[in-house]
């Protein structure tokens, strides 16, 4: 699918799953009972770029394979705080903004979120952490993008999960 819309990629057998994969799935499958594909991202790419990777595996959908694009909106390790019950007020705020965005199907701002959101480079220090929801967005099959859950963990780390 990837090199039918000219996109780069490689196979590698030998690297086992990185932790944004595992993390989410020895939840929603303990037993370890299905196939898995991971796909490693690319953060230096333009989130357009990313989006265009969705949309060359759109078709795995509609053949009933799961596609999951693990990651996190907020994710800056420096601005933990693993006593912290109380969610700051930034990370908050950037998240209302992709999620407004993201549902919105305002993919023009969210292509450049970097500029347009408050708190970006605060949110998001690293690419990789918030390319697999541009992923994700390509790839699915939804009119509407529905936000399935929202919490933070020790203050600023962000659990948002869409259905697309």
């Amino acid at each position: 699918m990837l090199r039918n819309h000219r996109i780069e990629s490689k196979l590698d057998k030998n690297r086992g799953l990185d932790h944004g994969a595992w993390d989410i799935l020895y939840l929603m499958y303990p037993k370890a009972d299905i196939p898995i594909i991971q796909v490693s991202v690319n953060p230096f790419l333009a989130m357009e770029k990313q989006y265009e990777i969705g949309r060359a595996i759109k078709k795995l959908g509609k053949e009933e394979i799961l596609v999951i694009g693990s990651g996190s909106t907020v994710h800056n390790l420096a601005t933990v705080n693993w006593n912290s019950e109380k969610t700051e007020e930034w990370a908050l705020e950037f998240d209302d903004w992709f999620i407004e965005g993201v549902e919105y199907n305002d993919k023009n701002a969210l292509f450049n979120y970097r500029k347009l959101a408050l708190y970006a480079k605060h949110a998001v220090p690293r690419e990789e952490h918030i390319v697999p929801m541009f992923i994700a967005m390509g790839s699915g099959n939804k009119d509407k993008p529905k936000l399935l859950h929202q919490s933070y963990a020790y203050g600023t780390l962000s659990y948002i999960c869409f259905e697309f």
